[in-house]
């Protein structure tokens, strides 16, 4: 008797850790919410325009580039995200991409926002993969990043973008004209120096590139940090996210400042001069920094940093700090909760 109510005492907590099971992971992993990675200053620098995610979903907040709460600006109405938002140089539209899924392919529009109209107009059509796009200086042009085509991914199933090059939008006509022939895997953090005569981007084709194209002469110069210059990387610099400077004179950029105990890299800000030289470290975060965007005046920097790195989810701050590292402070932000 002992036995056969050993065993029906077995098949119950069996049968309870199965149902317990289901209730817990049938839904698969829990999506993230929080801060996304690519905040965008205004240009008087008294706003920050940023994702929000929740339960996986991007939105687009507003906020005082001194932190407090936030206002809701564009809820996707689908399983949409709002990423990589882009200001005009008088602020009054914001360019934006629309991401989103379909059978495991993904896709993304790109949008632009016209504040005084309060809303929103496609600039491309829905069947593209647009990684991120902005304005130049005089608002009538757009320079964008996009795939030409996709493949498989070496992990999954899925299918990833690839061949990414620049292109440009007049705003007058909405025609788009290839600007350059890369057909490169990886290319990003485009800007446009405030002068418009080149555009500068980073790559990856077999190392980390910085890069100015000229727009008038098509010479593509590369900015690489001074010889001098070691990086915490094993196998030489991994250069993110570069950002110029309002005057064009400096290039701020995250890279590998050294490890932690368990061997992850640890990255932090950087600037250097345009043409590479004099590197300085700024921040001193012992994280993963990346995403700096100058503030207007080039004396201070607004940076994303990863609490959560190679951890999970990631978990983003906005910090802002002085280009010499002296002073740093965090950007509270509070949510709306509706």
């Amino acid at each position: 008797m002992k036995k056969k109510n050993a065993i029906f005492l077995l098949i119950v907590l069996a049968a309870f850790a199965l149902l317990y099971w289901m209730g817990t992971f049938a839904e698969g992993p829990k999506k993230r919410t929080g801060l996304g990675r690519s905040p965008v200053l205004s240009a008087n620098g008294e706003e920050i325009i940023f994702s929000y995610y929740k339960d996986g979903e991007a939105a687009l907040y507003t906020v005082p580039s001194s932190g407090g709460k936030a206002q809701l600006l564009l809820q996707p109405q689908t399983l949409d995200s709002f990423v990589r938002p882009a200001y005009s140089p008088d602020g009054t539209k914001l360019l934006y991409i629309k991401e989103y899924e379909v059978e495991g392919k993904p896709y993304s529009q790109l949008m632009m926002y016209d504040f005084k109209k309060q809303q929103s107009l496609p600039l491309k059509d829905i069947d593209h993969y647009i990684k991120e796009a902005v304005f130049a200086p005089d608002g009538n042009l757009i320079y964008f990043i996009k795939a030409e085509g996709y493949q498989k991914s070496h992990n999954s199933d899925r299918l990833v973008p690839e061949d990414y090059d620049i292109y440009k939008m007049n705003l007058d006509t909405y025609k788009s004209k290839r600007i350059t022939t890369f057909n490169l895997y990886s290319l990003s953090s485009l800007q446009v120096s405030n002068d418009g005569k080149y555009v500068m981007y980073s790559l990856y084709n077999g190392k980390d590139l910085v890069q100015r194209l000229n727009l008038e002469t098509k010479k593509v110069k590369t900015v690489m940090p001074e010889p001098e210059y070691e990086s915490g990387a094993a196998n030489g610099p991994i250069i993110g996210s570069p950002a110029l400077s309002p005057d064009g004179n400096t290039i701020a950029f995250s890279d590998v400042a050294t490890s932690s105990e368990n061997g992850t890299y640890l990255y932090e800000v950087f600037t250097m001069d345009i043409n590479g030289d004099n590197v300085k470290q700024v921040t001193n975060f012992h994280e993963h920094v990346t995403s700096p965007v100058f503030f207007p005046g080039g004396e201070d920097l607004l940076v994303t940093v990863d609490q959560n790195f190679a951890a999970g989810q990631p978990d983003y701050e906005y910090w802002r700090v002085s280009k010499d590292g002296s002073k740093r402070d965090e950007i509270i932000i509070e949510i709306p909760k509706k």
